[in-house]
C-alpha cells in the first residue's frame, strides 16, 4: 500500500461522476489550470491590484506555475505527468500562496495590534 492510497479511492470514486456531466468537468479544469493557481498567487505577489489587473496576472501566472510545477516535478522528482498527480501538483501550488497570504496577513495584524 503507497502513501496515495487513499487519494486515489476518492479519486476512483469521483472521476466516474464527474465522467458522466462533461461540461462540469470541463469548467473545473478550465479553472484549476488556467485561473485558481494564479488568482492565488497574485495574493502573495501583487498586494495593490484592482480586479481586472488581478484578473489578467491570474491567468497568465496560472499557465507559467502550473506548466513549470509539472515539469520540474517530472524532471527533477522523476514523478510520472498523470492526471492524478497534475491535480495534486495545481492544489499544492494553489495552497502555498494561500497559506502564506493568510499567516503574512495574520503577523501584520499583531504587529499592528503590539505597536
Amino acid at each position: 500500500m503507497d502513501w496515495l492510497s487513499p487519494i486515489k479511492g476518492f479519486f476512483d470514486f469521483a472521476l466516474p461522476i464527474i465522467d458522466k456531466a462533461p461540461v462540469v468537468r470541463a469548467i473545473v479544469g478550465t479553472l484549476l489550470v488556467f485561473f485558481l493557481p494564479g488568482f492565488a498567487w497574485t495574493f502573495v505577489f501583487f498586494k495593490q491590484l484592482q480586479f481586472l489587473e488581478r484578473l489578467v496576472f491570474s491567468f497568465a501566472l496560472s499557465i507559467v506555475f502550473v506548466t513549470l510545477s509539472i515539469i520540474f516535478t517530472n524532471i527533477v522528482f522523476h514523478i510520472r505527468i498523470t492526471g492524478l498527480n497534475s491535480l495534486l501538483t495545481i492544489i499544492i501550488i494553489t495552497i502555498i500562496p494561500l497559506a502564506i497570504y493568510y499567516a503574512g496577513k495574520h503577523l501584520s495584524g499583531k504587529r499592528n495590534r503590539a505597536g
